[in-house]
């Protein structure tokens, strides 16, 4: 369907990729090139329901979420998930590639846009629906000014729209400006080096077979993983982040919104979640106990949870 250069994707003995998938390098704008997969519904037993755009977070890569997206098969949809650039097996923005660096969260935006408008929208199954986590829901809300109508629905999971200790970060930012300390990890970010969390220690999941998994994965290709946030990637979130609280900008936002929200997530600060949504028009908000911040990496039970909540909100719009 696509002409562009295939791409590889990891699986594991035990963790294969969903049948079907598709995957290519697809160039932007300014020749960076994405990596993206797609599956199209093939089920003859019942039509298909319309399109997933499913996107990761910060440092997050497709294969991770394989799991999910035979999930979003076997409801009767087609699926399309791409690496944000700069991560996963996308292309960087500078020469190290264990860096996260962005200098402005809208080219994240602009490729998002260039995904809809030259993928999306006139080789897969209408309406279009968007999943979203942690920096990939923030991405799917920020952009709303440039994506506008192109979304019937969207889902966001513990979404990044604000951090812990806002105060003390934005001035380690001013500081680390001072010094044009752009592309160094920044203070606190904690580079590992490419050794791994134990589990013990992760804010991300309490499930344990999930996230070893996630780390076989990381075994096989090393570099799909990121090591440390620079000051530019921190600096290019805050402003973006700061541009969704301006007086009136969410307030013009008509898509409708579901946002599952962890209230004791340790990654991003559920209480703003909480005051956006607020100001969201057509948004309803799920505030959740006892599940850490990858709540699609949850124990059995959490994920039931989210899958519950997911189908009521589609069956509520007749999708």
């Amino acid at each position: 369907m696509f002409d562009y250069e295939k791409a590889p994707y990891l699986e594991l003995k035990d963790y294969p990729a969903p049948n079907g998938i598709k995957s290519f390098f697809v160039p932007m704008n300014d020749s960076k090139k994405i990596r993206l997969a797609y599956w199209k519904h093939l089920s003859k037993k019942a039509p298909c329901r319309g399109t997933i755009l499913l996107q990761q977070g910060h440092n997050e890569f497709i294969e991770k979420y394989f799991e999910t997206i035979q999930e979003l098969i076997d409801r009767n949809f087609d699926v399309v998930c791409f690496d944000w650039r700069g991560q996963g097996m996308s292309d960087r923005m500078i020469n190290n590639v264990n860096k996260s660096y962005i200098n402005d969260f809208s080219i994240h935006d602009k490729d998002l846009n260039f995904i809809i408008q030259n993928i999306i929208i006139n080789n897969f199954t209408s309406p279009l629906i968007g999943i979203g986590h942690s920096m990939g829901g923030h991405i799917l809300l920020s952009s709303q000014e440039l994506i506008k109508d192109s979304f019937k629905a969207i889902v966001l999971s513990a979404p990044m729209l604000g951090f812990k200790n806002e105060n003390l970060l934005f001035s380690l930012i001013y500081i680390m400006n001072l010094f044009n300390k752009g592309e160094k990890y920044f203070p606190g970010s904690k580079p590992n080096m490419g050794q791994e969390t134990p589990f013990e220690q992760n804010d991300l999941t309490s499930d344990f077979d999930r996230y070893k998994r996630t780390q076989r994965l990381v075994r096989k290709y090393p570099n799909i993983r990121l090591w440390g946030v620079t000051n530019s990637w921190v600096e290019a979130a805050k402003k973006n982040i700061l541009k969704t609280r301006k007086d009136g900008w969410a307030e013009s936002i008509e898509t409708k919104f579901l946002i599952i929200n962890p209230i004791k997530d340790k990654v991003v600060d559920s209480n703003k979640t909480i005051k956006i949504a607020k100001r969201l028009p057509n948004c309803k908000i799920i505030n959740v106990n006892n599940i850490e911040h990858e709540i699609l990496m949850e124990k059995d039970v959490y994920r039931n949870m989210f899958w519950s909540l997911f189908d009521d909100f589609l069956n509520s719009l007749k999708i």
